[in-house]
């Protein structure tokens, strides 16, 4: 083989060899853009998922808060009817009491 067919196949491999470098920085390159982008937009559906609870969460205390008066309120109407009937009868029992003392 010739010197110049010698020099020629090591400049075809360096070349080859300069190729494939090239092609491994570019790949390495790709894949850290890649998982870049991943963690950002994992980044970002945390946010929005974060928001997204707090939202939930909002809306959530607000009706409790709604149905934890429309409970009282009703209590409230209830201990009152209790009260207001104790208070008709309150008559009539002192009077029982008063006949089964005075008369007994």
């Amino acid at each position: 083989m010739s010197l110049a067919a010698i020099e020629t196949i090591r400049q075809v491999e360096d070349a080859v060899d300069r190729s494939r470098a090239e092609a491994r920085a570019e790949a390495q390159k790709r894949v850290s853009e890649a998982q870049r982008e991943g963690r950002s937009l994992i980044e970002q559906q945390r946010a929005e998922s974060a928001a997204r609870t707090e939202e939930v969460l909002q809306d959530a205390r607000q009706k409790a808060e709604r149905r934890r008066e429309e409970i009282l309120a009703e209590t409230r109407r209830a201990c009152q009817t209790l009260t207001d009937a104790a208070a008709a009868r309150m008559d009539q029992a002192a009077g029982v009491i008063v006949e089964r003392v005075v008369g007994g």
